[in-house]
This record gives structure tokens, C-alpha cells and sequence, in this order.
């Protein structure tokens, strides 16, 4: 099978009913709303040996794909490049050091966390919910006293996706001022049937990370974006990622712009406030490929132990021939290639974040457009598709 046919299903699908405004909507701009498959972007590669990487983004720029950032590092090469507009209004141009909304590629600082705390005894990733969570919540929640913390983490749990339903994008936009947290977005999922019982498949759903955020909150007894901070931003010096709704004072969020009522704005604001941890960082292309790649390469950050408990047999569940799901990532297998990946959408952003393990080669890619703009969706597809074909076309690197 085609390495990137399968790759663009799966982050496809996780990217959809990720963020505010996922999944729903009439409008004409968004895919959801469209009766034909979302068709792959012209994306042309100049002839040459090389990839022409800042080429390649120049010309997805358009009135709507404000701008793009990309970083690729590679063995033999590192390139890190803007195209187009941060700010519409101020006509500032993209930085290749600006903050994004990340969206679900953050799951795996929550994810990472959640592991961190079990290496140090705080916490079981193989209990169940009622460890920490009260009856209250738990009698709304199905099969929810046989769930662990790991099932919830790599989407073995059954629970039910909040972003199913728009009713919570629809309360966000009628009251800006709203506050979201973990267990406001949590609220939307309760008394609904689960997919299955717990362990018995796998459904990507935004619901278990909130719940993970919850626990993590009670294990700590002090809200998590602390620890995330102590134990993973600090430590590997990541100057431009910080915990959105939670650390607002240690960066600025650079404007995502997507299709709110047919009207393209600016909706970093209204993201701004949201925390969760299903979506808990905003971060640079170059701080989330650093992340990424310690977490593989780095065993001062992450031991061999810790890796294992996020990619480990324990943790991998399986959704078809090529692809498991990890903590906090996707694992794609093939005959040329060995990639961990996590994309993240909402409206306003959009991110592609690989790890090619097989060829030690690093993959982040962030628009900021979402998904209710089909052109967006073309051009982020498009080009992380031919990224992954080009730079696993070389032999792999031995570990």
C-alpha cells in the first residue's frame, strides 16, 4: 500500500472535529458540507534533485492560506521557512519563529506528561477512571468503570467524541466570553453511548484527553500546564510553546484565520481563552520538531522506559494493516518507512507533525487557515503528501 494514501486518511480523520467549529455547519466553505472527497491540492515540485522547500510554499499562498510555515530536518540537511502573511490587518509577514495553535498535535505533551508521572509512581496508567474521577461524572460516562488511563490516551476507551456534536462551538460563539476548560468540554459528551467496550477498537475522540487532563489536574493537585512547563518546556528550552487559556503572558498566538457565519476572520482571540488538553499548546515549527524528535533521540529527556510507555506493545492499538495508535501519536508502518505522526485542525489553524523514525527525519507543517476553507485543506494534504514521498524516497538510516 501507498505510504502517504494511508497516512492523509488517517490524519484526515483526526483532523476533523478537532477544534472549535469542527464538524458541523452549513456553510458553503467548509468541507464537512461538501458531496465530493476533498481532492489533493496542485502542488508543483520545480524539476530538480532537490526539493525546492521554500518554492513549494510560496505558491500554495492564496487569499485563503494567509501563510505557511515549514520545517524539515533531514541527515543531510535542516530548513526552516515562512510564506505569505501573519497578521491580514497589519499586513505582517509570517515569521518562522511564530506561535501557533498546534490543536491536537498537542496530545502528546498531555500524553507525555500522563507517562512522566507514572515513571515516577504518581499515577497508573492500567487503572481505571474511578481512581480519580468522582461517580458523579463517571455514572454518565458507559463502561466507564472498566476504562484505564491508558485506553483513554491512545483511543482504545470507547468514550464518546464531544466534537461529534457543534453544540459546544455554537455556546463558544454565542458567548466569546465563555470560559472552556477541560471539564466544560467534557460536558457535551456525558450520556452517550460509547463506540464499544473498552479495548475493543480504536475511535479518535477528544473526550479522553480531557478526561486525562482532569486526572492529571488531581494527581498534581495544581493544574497541569504547570508541570507540562516544568518537566517538558523548560527543559528542552522550547521559547516560543506555551499552554493556551493558561499562560497567555508567555507568548502571542499569530492569527489563524478560517470562514466564521461566510466571513473570514481572525478567531486567535476567541482561541485564545479555550484550555484543554486535547489541544494544550501553542508552539514554533522548530520548538514542536525538537520535541519531537527528543522524545526518539534525546535519552536524557526521554529514557528508554518512557519511550516505551508511549510506543511501546503495551500502549499500541491497532487500526488496520500500516497504522496503531500510540499515546499521543499515530505509528505508521511500511516496507520503506517507519513515521509517527499527529495532525491538528480547527478554524484558524492547521498542523502536520512527523517524525520519519526509519529515516531520522523530521516533518512540521502549519497554516494559518482551517478547514472550513476547502483551498486550506487542499494545500496542507497536498503538500505534507509530497513531503513524505520525497523524503522517504532515500535508503533508511541505521539506528
Amino acid at each position: 500500500m501507498q505510504l502517504t494514501t494511508t497516512i492523509k486518511h488517517s490524519v484526515l480523520m483526526a483532523s476533523m472535529c478537532l477544534g472549535l467549529g469542527a464538524c458541523g455547519g452549513s456553510d458553503k466553505h467548509s468541507p464537512a458540507s461538501q458531496s465530493e472527497p476533498v481532492k489533493k491540492a496542485e502542488v508543483v515540485q520545480p524539476e530538480s534533485n532537490t526539493l525546492d522547500y521554500q518554492a513549494l510554499i510560496d505558491q500554495l499562498v492564496s487569499d485563503e492560506v494567509p501563510g505557511i510555515l515549514l520545517y524539515v530536518r533531514t541527515p543531510e540537511h535542516e530548513f526552516t521557512g515562512a510564506a505569505g502573511l501573519a497578521d491580514l490587518e497589519q499586513h505582517s509577514p509570517m515569521d518562522v519563529n511564530s506561535s501557533f495553535h498546534i490543536a491536537s498535535s498537542g496530545k502528546i505533551f498531555t500524553a507525555l506528561l500522563a507517562s512522566m508521572l507514572h515513571e515516577d509512581g504518581m499515577l497508573d496508567l492500567d487503572n481505571t477512571l474511578d481512581t480519580w474521577l468522582p461517580d458523579t461524572l463517571l455514572e454518565q460516562i458507559q463502561y466507564s468503570d472498566q476504562i484505564t488511563l491508558r485506553q483513554l490516551l491512545n483511543h482504545s476507551s470507547g468514550i464518546y467524541n464531544y466534537s461529534d456534536k457543534n453544540t459546544y462551538v455554537e455556546d463558544k460563539l454565542a458567548n466569546p466570553a465563555l470560559p472552556v476548560t477541560n471539564e466544560s468540554l467534557t460536558r457535551y459528551a456525558l450520556n452517550n453511548p460509547g463506540y464499544f467496550k473498552p479495548g475493543a477498537s480504536v475511535h479518535y475522540s477528544n473526550t479522553n484527553y480531557t478526561l486525562a487532563g482532569m486526572i492529571l489536574d488531581k494527581v498534581l493537585g495544581y493544574h497541569n500546564a504547570i508541570e507540562i512547563r516544568n518537566r517538558i518546556i523548560t527543559p528542552l528550552s522550547l521559547d516560543a510553546t506555551f499552554a493556551i487559556g493558561y499562560e497567555q503572558d508567555q507568548g502571542e498566538l499569530t492569527p489563524g484565520y478560517d470562514y466564521i457565519d461566510g466571513e473570514f476572520m481572525n478567531v486567535g482571540p476567541l482561541f485564545s481563552t479555550i484550555w484543554s488538553n486535547a489541544t494544550p499548546v501553542a508552539s514554533s515549527v522548530a520548538d514542536l520538531a525538537l520535541f519531537t524528535r527528543s522524545l526518539f533521540k534525546n535519552s536524557d529527556f526521554a529514557s528508554e522506559s518512557l519511550q516505551g510507555l508511549l510506543r511501546g506493545n503495551d500502549s499500541l492499538v491497532r487500526e488496520d494493516d500500516n497504522t496503531q495508535y500510540a499515546l499521543g501519536m499515530m505509528k505508521h508502518t511500511y516496507s520503506n518507512a517507519i513515521v509517527y505522526e499527529h495532525s491538528g485542525g480547527n478554524h484558524g489553524y492547521s498542523t502536520q507533525n512527523a517524525y520519519i523514525e526509519s529515516h531520522d527525519t523530521s516533518i512540521v507543517l502549519f497554516l494559518n487557515c482551517g478547514f472550513s476553507s476547502e483551498e486550506c485543506v487542499n494545500a496542507e494534504y497536498g503538500l505534507f503528501e509530497l513531503l513524505l514521498m520525497e523524503l522517504t524516497k532515500a535508503p533508511a538510516v541505521e539506528s
